[in-house]
């Protein structure tokens, strides 16, 4: 006689779920300062001066988020991992900034809280949490920096083609919300 369960079978709602959490946290990447200005910049030449098709957009949005992340350096990504260990604890001040290879500048400081921010996100959270070497002392500042950068870049690039093109028509309908007749003034 077989006494095993079988195993738990996922769900559609619980793919759904997945799906949901994953575009959550990257619209809240999206929104971050650190990116924001670019990607509402976007949206103004797409909405505003139709100078782009909406694919465009859709395939802009995944290269702002890696843009920021590229710029940040071992001393970065130590930080936040500080910052996992002791979240009360005061950010790590740095000052300066950094230019990407698109010639954008990001402030460090400003690189940082967008690292922060990311960490603290659930969805990240939840996989920082599978790796013990994070939440311990013990470990090398900059192994410990390299784990939380390892789940922090994956977690950004699980975005699938069918999630940027979703976030971006979203997108799109909040610009398209902003820049049209209520936001002048007049009837919407």
């Amino acid at each position: 006689m077989n006494t095993t369960l079988p195993e738990p079978v996922e769900t559609a709602a619980a793919w759904v779920a997945a799906d949901e959490e994953r575009r959550r946290f990257l619209m809240v990447a999206l929104a971050h300062d650190t990116v924001d200005d670019a990607v509402t910049e976007l949206l103004f030449e797409h909405v505003v001066l139709g100078k782009y098709h909406w694919t465009v957009v859709a395939n802009s949005l995944a290269p702002f988020l890696s843009e920021a992340t590229d710029v940040a350096d071992e001393a970065d990504w130590a930080a936040v991992a500080e910052h996992v260990l002791d979240p009360e604890a005061p950010p790590v001040e740095a000052d300066g900034s950094r230019r990407s290879e698109q010639e954008n500048v990001f402030e460090i400081s400003m690189i940082r809280a967008f690292l922060r921010a990311l960490a603290d996100d659930p969805f990240v959270g939840e996989r920082l949490q599978r790796r013990p070497e994070i939440g311990r002392r013990g470990f090398d500042p900059a192994y410990r920096g390299g784990a939380v950068k390892e789940e922090i870049l994956d977690a950004l690039r699980s975005g699938t083609e069918e999630d940027w093109n979703i976030i971006a028509g979203q997108l799109i309908a909040e610009a398209r919300d902003v820049t049209g007749p209520a936001a002048k003034g007049g009837a919407s």
